[in-house]
C-alpha cells in the first residue's frame, strides 16, 4: 500500500514552518487535517496539528519518521478552523503555532467526572411503613432519604450529602441493608443549567415556548428578505440596524429558527459575558437544551463537554463571546454578532484580530451567512451597508410600541458656575429622589473603573489634543502629555490654553467612588454597583443581573457592561455620568464610542413604560453627543464620515499598525528605521502614509522593546503589499518580529 504523509505543525516551538510525517496504517482512517497527534520531535515526544495530508513528498522517505499517536480526550480542529488559522497566520502576521492556538476548541483532556447516584431498592407500598418504623428507631436522615426518593426517581449521592444531611456512612449502610441502590452516571458539565437555576427553573421543558411573541411589519420584512436570499443560495452578510428596543434579537432568532429547519447551525456572538444571563434565557425559549454556551469563565470540564456537544451535533445554537466563533460547528448556516460595534470583539492580544473580519472570512469558507446586528453599528459597517457590500435591514420602531426615552443633556460647566461640585446635577438628584418615591429603578453609567488619563478643562470643557493628529493627548507620570500616534509630547500646562481658566487637570471618577457618592446621598436606596472588579468570580455577573431584575435593588452602577443588551422593565432612568470620559480618549474613534455607549446606555431606560435619560456633560455641543441625546445614528454618521474624510481615518481610509519588537533595542531602532525607509522609497507605495517608527506609550513589555508605525492607502490591497514587504526585510534581522493590526 502507497504511503501517506501529514505536514505538521509543531506545538510550542519557534519553529514556524511545517514538517512531514508517515502516517502508519493503523491510524490512517483517524487522521485528518486539523488532528492533534503526538511525533518524535528531535529527542523528545511533541504534540503537532496536521496542516496537510498528501500522496507524495520530496523528502527522503528514509529520512522520515511515523506519527506516534493521536492524544486521547482531545478534540480536533476541523478543516473550516484549519483553513482559518491559516488564513490568521498571514492575516496578523503570527506563527503557525499560534495561529492554530488560537482556534484550537479545547487544548488538553479532561478526566471524565461522575455522580453516584442513589435510588430506591423497596418495593413504593412498604416506603410509608419502613418510613414511620425508621423515625420509631430515630434513624430520621435515613427516613428523610427514602421520602425525597419517593417523590424523585433519583438524586445523586452530593445531593444527599448537602441538602438531606445524610453522612456517606448512612448511605453505605442502607446500601447494605437492603433500602437503596447506589450506582453511577457521567455527569454532565452543562453550564446552561446553572443559568436557568438562578431563575428558579429546574427542566429546560418548564421554558420552551414560555413567551408568546408577534412580529411586527418591519421585523417580518427583515426575515422574510433573509429567507428568500437563503432559499436562492445568496448567503450574503447583512447589518440589521434598529434602534435600541426595536427587537433585533427576535429578528434573528426567526432567522437561525429557519436555518435549524434547513439542516444547519448558527453561532451568536455576544460582546459581553455579562450578557449571558438573558441572552441564555431568550434562546432556551426557543431552542431548548439544544443551546451550547461557550467563554472564558468556564471551567475547563465545562469547556469540553461544551465542545464535544458541539462536535457531536447536539448543539444548534452556539452563544458566547470572541472565542465562541471558533466552536467546531460541522454546517455553519448563520453567524450573528450582536452589538457587532462593541470593542470588546477586538482581540487586544495576539493574534490581535477583529471578531468581524474573522467571522467575514468563516463565513466565506463555510458558505454561511453573516448578520452584524446594533442600534449604533460602526462607520465602516455602516458605510459598507451605505455603498451596497452589505444588505441593510432596518428596524425603526420599538417593538413593544413604548416610545424611546427623553433624552437631556445637563451641562456640567453651569453646575460648576452655580457652586455645584458634585458629581450629581441638581437635575440627576431630583430624577432620582422622584424614581425612589415611585419604586422604580435607575441606571448610573460611568465608563471607567479607575482614573481617566486625558486633561480637559471644567470651564471651557476642551481637552488638549495633539496638533498633529487631533486626538487627545494622554498624560503621563512625568507630568509630560504625549500623542500615542506620532509621538509628539509637551509639558502639562498649568492653565488652559483655549480659555486661560485653572480649572483644568486630569480627569475621571470611577465606579467605585461613584458607588460611595451615590450611597451618601441616597442612604435609603439599594446600591449594586457592576464592573469587572465586582463581577470576577463565577457567575457573578448573571447573579447581579438577575437580582437587579427581581427588583432586589433601587439603583444599578457600572461600566459599560451594564449598557449592553440588557432589558429592565423597572428601569424608568438612565444618568450618564461623565460623558467627557469617552470623548476624550486617545484615539481617532472617540466620537463613535462615545456616540455608541450614550446611545445605548440611554436605551435601557423606558423597554416597559416611560423613561427618561440624562447626559452630564462637559461638552454638550459635541456632535456625538448632540445625536445621541436626539437618538439620531444618521446625523451622527454624516459627522463622523466628514471628520475622518478630513484626516484620513477609516473607513475614508484602510489603516494598518505594525508593532515591531525585538529583545534587543538597539537592533529594533535600526531595523524599523531601515525597513520603513525601504518602504517610503518605494515608488509602488507613494501614495502611502507612513507615520513613525515611534515609541507607543508602553515602550518595554515582557522584555521586549516595541516600536509602532502607522500606514494608510485607500486601496487595502496595497496595505496587503506593505504587510509582505515588511515580512520579506525582517528575514534579515532573526531578533526582530512584527504584528500587525488592521483598521
Amino acid at each position: 500500500m502507497k504511503n501517506l504523509f501529514a505536514d505538521i505543525i509543531i506545538a510550542n516551538t519557534n519553529v514556524d514552518r511545517p514538517f512531514t510525517y508517515i502516517i502508519p496504517q493503523n491510524l490512517r482512517d483517524d487522521i485528518i487535517p486539523g488532528c492533534p497527534v503526538l511525533i518524535e520531535f528531535g529527542k523528545s515526544i511533541k504534540k503537532g496539528y496536521v496542516i496537510e495530508i498528501r500522496e507524495s513528498t520530496d523528502v527522503d522517505i528514509a529520512r522520515l519518521k511515523q506519527i506516534l499517536s493521536i492524544p486521547e480526550k482531545e478534540l480536533s480542529t476541523d478543516e473550516n478552523l484549519l483553513t482559518l488559522a491559516i488564513w490568521i497566520k498571514h492575516r496578523y502576521g503570527v506563527s503557525f503555532d499560534k495561529a492554530i492556538a488560537t482556534v484550537m476548541p479545547v487544548k488538553s483532556g479532561v478526566e471524565e467526572k461522575t455522580n453516584n447516584e442513589i435510588y430506591l431498592n423497596i418495593e413504593a407500598d412498604k416506603i410509608k411503613t419502613i418510613t414511620e418504623e425508621l423515625k420509631r428507631k430515630r434513624k430520621t436522615a435515613w427516613a428523610r432519604l427514602l421520602e425525597e426518593l419517593e417523590i424523585r426517581r433519583n438524586i445523586s449521592q452530593s445531593y444527599a450529602n448537602k441538602e438531606l444531611k445524610v453522612s456517606s456512612t448512612s448511605i453505605k449502610r442502607m446500601v447494605e441493608e437492603g433500602y437503596i441502590l447506589v450506582g453511577t452516571e457521567k455527569k454532565s458539565s452543562n453550564p446552561l443549567l446553572p443559568v436557568l437555576k438562578t431563575l428558579g427553573i429546574e427542566d429546560f421543558n418548564d421554558i420552551v415556548n414560555a413567551k408568546d411573541y408577534t412580529l411586527n411589519q418591519e421585523q417580518e420584512t427583515a426575515i422574510n428578505i433573509f429567507k428568500s436570499d437563503f432559499e436562492e443560495g445568496r448567503k450574503n452578510t447583512y447589518l440589521l440596524h434598529g434602534i435600541t428596543g426595536s427587537g433585533k434579537t427576535l429578528v434573528f432568532i426567526n432567522m437561525i429558527k429557519y436555518v435549524i429547519s434547513k439542516g444547519y447551525k448558527a453561532i451568536v456572538l455576544i460582546p459581553e459575558i455579562s450578557l449571558t444571563y438573558q441572552t441564555v434565557l431568550r434562546m432556551a425559549q426557543h431552542f431548548g437544551n439544544r443551546v451550547a454556551i461557550i467563554n472564558s469563565k468556564l471551567s475547563k470540564n465545562e469547556r469540553f463537554y461544551q465542545f464535544d456537544r458541539i462536535k457531536n451535533d447536539d448543539a444548534d445554537v452556539i452563544i458566547g463571546p470572541r472565542s465562541a466563533i471558533f466552536a467546531p460547528v460541522k454546517k455553519l448556516g448563520l453567524i450573528v454578532i450582536d452589538e457587532e460595534h462593541d470593542s470588546a470583539y477586538k482581540n487586544e492580544n495576539v493574534p490581535t484580530f477583529n471578531v468581524r473580519d474573522v467571522a467575514k472570512k468563516l463565513s466565506e469558507i463555510t458558505n454561511a451567512s453573516l448578520l452584524l446586528a446594533s442600534a449604533t453599528p460602526t462607520p465602516e459597517t455602516y458605510n459598507r451597508a451605505m455603498n451596497g457590500e452589505i444588505k441593510l435591514l432596518e428596524l425603526n420602531t420599538r417593538a413593544k410600541n413604548t416610545s424611546l426615552p427623553r433624552v437631556s443633556i445637563v451641562d456640567m460647566r453651569e453646575e460648576l458656575k452655580r457652586g455645584n461640585r458634585s458629581i450629581f446635577s441638581e437635575k440627576l438628584k431630583s430624577l432620582i429622589e422622584d424614581r425612589l418615591k415611585k419604586h422604580e429603578q435607575i441606571m448610573l453609567f460611568m465608563n471607567r473603573r479607575g482614573y481617566s488619563s486625558f486633561v480637559s478643562c471644567r470651564s471651557c470643557g476642551e481637552a488638549i489634543k495633539c496638533k498633529h493628529c487631533d486626538v487627545t493627548m494622554t498624560l503621563h507620570n512625568n507630568n509630560r502629555l504625549v500623542c500615542h500616534y506620532c509621538g509628539y509630547s509637551m509639558e502639562l500646562p498649568k492653565i488652559c490654553p483655549e480659555c486661560g481658566s485653572k480649572y483644568i487637570a486630569n480627569f475621571g471618577t470611577g465606579t467605585q467612588k461613584l458607588e460611595a457618592m451615590t450611597r451618601a446621598e441616597f442612604p435609603n436606596a439599594k446600591v449594586l454597583r457592576m464592573d469587572t472588579d465586582s463581577v470576577s468570580k463565577k457567575n457573578a455577573a448573571n447573579d447581579m443581573i438577575r437580582d437587579f431584575a427581581r427588583g432586589d435593588a433601587d439603583i444599578l452602577i457600572g461600566t459599560q457592561m451594564i449598557v449592553k443588551g440588557h432589558d429592565f422593565s423597572n428601569v424608568t432612568l438612565v444618568g450618564i455620568m461623565a460623558a467627557d470620559t469617552s470623548l476624550y480618549v486617545s484615539n481617532y474613534t472617540s466620537a463613535q464610542r462615545t456616540f455608541e455607549l450614550l446611545t445605548q446606555a440611554a436605551g435601557r431606560a423606558g423597554r416597559a413604560k416611560e423613561g427618561e435619560a440624562l447626559i452630564q456633560t462637559y461638552k454638550p455641543e459635541n456632535y456625538a453627543i448632540v445625536a445621541a441625546a436626539a437618538q439620531d445614528y444618521k446625523k451622527y454618521f454624516e459627522n463622523e464620515i466628514a471628520y475622518r474624510s478630513l484626516l484620513g481615518y477609516p473607513p475614508a481610509c484602510y489603516m494598518m499598525t505594525v508593532m515591531f519588537s525585538s529583545i534587543k533595542e538597539e537592533e529594533l531602532d535600526i531595523s524599523a528605521k531601515k525597513i520603513i525607509e525601504s518602504i517610503k522609497s518605494d515608488i509602488k507605495f507613494k501614495k502611502t502614509i507612513i507615520i513613525g517608527p515611534t515609541t507607543p506609550a508602553v515602550s518595554k513589555v515582557k522584555d521586549y522593546y516595541r516600536k509602532l508605525v502607522y500606514i494608510k492607502n485607500t486601496n487595502y490591497d496595497i496595505l496587503l503589499d506593505v504587510q509582505r514587504k515588511i515580512e520579506e526585510n525582517l528575514t534579515a534581522y532573526k531578533n526582530v518580529g512584527a504584528i500587525y493590526d488592521f483598521n
